[in-house]
């Protein structure tokens, strides 16, 4: 039976410090430990995506450096940057020059494959998108995202609290395979949960639209009055101030974690409030609440004051901590040298992991989402906490909604599985 996750208040301990440990000279081992955090941050249209990740992982390093490493090995950061089209040469510059892919994510992540696995590599991803990554062989991530199972948190408060406006549903997406995935699972979710009825799907640019009005209208047209919206923050942005253009706004605006945000709230002002966001990190606004949130912050200032903060570098920083603690597992069984696999099972053994208590619990070694989370509201510019408030019979679980099932098994045709599948390989 699955496991069921009830969270408590958890201290983020560094499993860094000093030993004599050394690398399987075959596995990019040298005098210090190679990883690299992918991101997509030099794509010219939306300049620095995802650039927090890497930010956490500077951060992580030099902090954990500052301990000693990894039993005495000091990590080295090796850019990976596909820019968003370029991911085979981020591949090959990976399989030459890191131990392990550690903390990042692309977009475009299916064309890791088939070389991520002929070379061996080994990925502590910080997030996926595509069902061949999210299914592949050689990878482990803190916070799961299998293609075939979904956590309903989000969408079991819009249907207790919006019955009537989630009957004229739309889901709106960028015109790109990987993003349109994401779009037609969350449909599944919604379809698997029932009450709601999709009447629109617009496609627009990921790139971003030179005139988002007729969006805005096809979206009135059809009387939306709940919308969730696919891709990135900025173009959202964008859409709402196109929407307050026409003067209509669908009554329930939702979206996923990767909304949580800074940039779209300068990018949509005032026009932002009301945007809900769902979100299984613990909140930044909270740290007099949260230790491991505390000790995140003081660590970015430390060591990386000018690095961004936002949610997806506490995926990337939880991803370093599992990295580093499946590292001690290895070392501590395989006679003090680091080798991939060793550490790739040590990985898949654990089944709970909140990074610390950075965000909520999930279970890594079954790749499985978790059943907790909590929603934002935008308020005068401001993420504030909606749902669960603390304190209240909803917050079952310091301070996250954990329900029961809480998952969605679905079905539907999100991409080819096969593709980043490798039989030789443990997981």
């Amino acid at each position: 039976m699955r496991q069921r996750f009830r969270p408590t208040l958890v201290i983020l301990e560094s499993p860094c410090g000093p030993g004599d440990a050394t690398i399987d000279p075959s596995q990019n081992g040298g005098p210090t430990l190679k990883v690299g955090t992918p991101t997509d941050k030099g794509f010219e249209i939306v300049p620095g995506l995802n650039v927090e990740m890497e930010d956490a992982a500077k951060a992580f390093i030099g902090w954990c450096n500052d301990q000693g490493g990894v039993q005495g090995l000091p990590l080295e950061l090796v850019e990976l940057d596909a820019a968003y089209f370029n991911v085979p040469a981020l591949m090959e510059t990976a399989c030459d020059q890191v131990f392990a892919m550690v903390g990042g994510g692309l977009v475009l992540d299916d064309q890791v494959f088939p070389r991520f696995n002929e070379c061996g590599m080994i990925d502590i991803a910080g997030f996926t998108v595509t069902s061949a990554k999210a299914m592949s062989s050689g990878m482990a991530q803190p916070l799961p995202n299998p293609s075939n199972l979904k956590p309903t948190n989000w969408l079991q408060w819009a249907k207790d609290n919006y019955p009537t406006e989630i009957e004229r549903t739309a889901v709106m997406y960028g015109n790109i395979g990987s993003i349109e995935v994401v779009a037609l699972q969350d449909i599944a979710t919604m379809d698997a949960l029932g009450g709601f009825t999709v009447v629109s799907t617009p496609v627009y640019n990921p790139g971003g639209e030179s005139n988002w009005a007729p969006f805005a209208q096809q979206l009135k047209d059809n009387n939306v009055t709940f919308l969730t919206f696919v891709g990135q923050p900025a173009n959202l942005a964008s859409l709402l101030r196109s929407m307050d253009e026409i003067g209509y706004r669908p009554p329930l605006i939702m979206q996923q974690a990767n909304f949580y945000d800074e940039v779209l709230t300068d990018g949509a002002g005032s026009l932002a409030d009301g945007v809900i966001v769902r979100s299984f990190y613990t909140p930044f606004e909270e740290p007099e609440d949260s230790p491991a949130m505390a000790k995140y912050l003081e660590v970015m200032e430390t060591y990386n004051p000018s690095g961004k903060i936002a949610g997806l570098g506490i995926q990337s920083m939880s991803a370093y901590l599992m990295f580093v603690t499946a590292s001690n597992l290895c070392l501590d069984s395989n006679d003090g040298v680091l080798e991939r696999e060793c550490v790739l099972d040590a990985a898949l053994g654990i089944d709970e992991w909140t990074g610390g208590g950075l965000h909520a619990p999930s279970n890594p070694g079954a790749n499985e989402p978790s059943n907790c989370g909590l929603l934002f509201e935008i308020s005068d510019g401001k993420f504030t906490r909606l749902f669960p408030e603390r304190g209240s019979a909803d917050d079952n679980g310091g301070g996250w909604n954990c329900i029961d099932p809480g998952l969605a098994a679905i079905e539907g045709d999100f991409g080819d599985t096969t593709a980043g599948v490798d039989p030789s390989r443990s997981n």
